[in-house]
């Protein structure tokens, strides 16, 4: 083992009694209210949507935010269904006529809309809503009303499916980004709305590619691993950000090769002030206590809290495998939290019940 290494391993291990008494232990899965669930991406764009089925078209209606002061929430409307060309989608809330939007000119207006550079939309044909004073109306009669109905016109020239979406918890959801984007107060924020201006929320930057890395990051990228050996395609798609720091340093959170089937790994960069560059190692828990790893798989930036997230998948379920979270102390990742599932049965996922190998049973929370 390297003096580095064994040096990280001491400052870790000190670090990790103090951090599991003193720090809030959020949960291991995101929140949901009622029918609506909400989660942010890894630069702070963040969401709430609902799923609703009806006979058999499927919608899923995703109110989105970026981070950035000045953007507007956005609705985004996917289903699974084939729109004709010549079709209208219809929008009520409790019966009330909201807007009949043809599929055409919606279509058109797609372009026009600005999406938030790291939102992954869901599968299917999905379009942003008018933008502006129309998504607005909606939010506001969404938010006062029970269940929002969205005419699904059919291509075979039946009738249209009627899919209600429930609105019981959407208010707390918008709670949820409200407070989550540090709007909450301010003129920006969706449900109550202050005298604070409009500042930007906790972010990263989107790392599109690998072109965008300076080239100390580059360099340390390149020589650990493989990890530069990765099509530029999948690099894009897998949401690598850079992440702001005090004194002009910045942590990168960087995809190392190719995905494999359940898990694409990552490595942590940071760039010093003197524009020096170094990996970041973080420490897991072993039968023998903590141990370093430069691997972060599946990796989850949470820019509110400066934690990250890995969730290496055990199976293409997901209901095993090691969940881990650390949390950005200003010099390094500290271990807050790790979870582990040994026995791959094909169950459906719930972390909540995966066994605690980090913090200690008898340490106080």
């Amino acid at each position: 083992m390297t003096t580095r290494l064994l040096t990280l391993l001491m400052t870790v291990a000190a670090a990790l009694l103090g951090a599991s008494s003193t720090m809030a232990q959020p949960g291991r899965t995101t929140p949901s209210f009622e029918s609506w669930t909400v989660d942010c991406g890894n630069t702070g764009v963040c969401f709430a949507s609902s799923f609703t089925r009806s006979q058999s078209v499927w919608v899923d209606v995703r109110i989105v935010r970026d981070w950035q002061a000045e953007a507007q929430p956005l609705v985004r409307v996917t289903t699974n269904t084939e729109l004709p060309k010549d079709g209208t989608l219809k929008f009520e809330v409790d019966g009330a006529p909201i807007e009949a939007l043809p599929i055409e000119q919606l279509r058109e207006m797609q372009p026009a809309v600005n999406p938030p550079a790291g939102f992954r939309p869901l599968g299917g044909e999905g379009f942003w809503y008018p933008t502006g004073p129309a998504t607005t109306t909606l939010l506001d009669a969404m938010r006062k009303g029970k269940e929002l109905t969205i005419s699904v016109p059919a291509t075979t020239g039946t009738d249209p499916v009627a899919v209600p979406v429930p609105l019981l918890g959407l208010k707390s959801s918008l709670l949820w980004l409200d407070n989550r984007q540090d709007r909450t107060g301010t003129v920006a924020a969706i449900v109550s709305p202050g005298t604070d201006p409009a500042r930007d929320a906790p972010h990263a930057i989107p790392l599109m590619s690998a072109d965008q890395l300076p080239p100390e990051v580059a360099a340390v990228w390149s020589a650990n691993r493989l990890c530069s050996e990765i099509d530029p395609t999948i690099f894009a798609s897998l949401n690598a950000v850079r992440v702001p720091l005090a004194d002009s340093a910045a942590l990168y959170i960087i995809p190392c090769g190719a995905p494999t089937a359940y898990n694409s790994p990552y490595v942590a960069v940071l760039s010093g002030k003197d524009g020096a560059a170094r990996q970041v190692h973080v420490a897991r828990m072993s039968e023998k206590g903590p141990v370093a790893t430069d691997l972060i798989y599946n990796a989850r930036w949470i820019p509110a809290d400066q934690q990250l997230v890995s969730y290496f998948k055990g199976s293409g379920v997901g209901e095993c495998g090691l969940w881990n979270r650390w949390v950005w102390n200003g010099t390094g990742l500290v271990l807050l939290e790790e979870a582990a599932r040994k026995t791959c049965d094909g169950t459906e996922p719930d972390l909540s019940n995966w066994s605690s190998t980090w913090p200690p049973k008898n340490a106080s929370n």
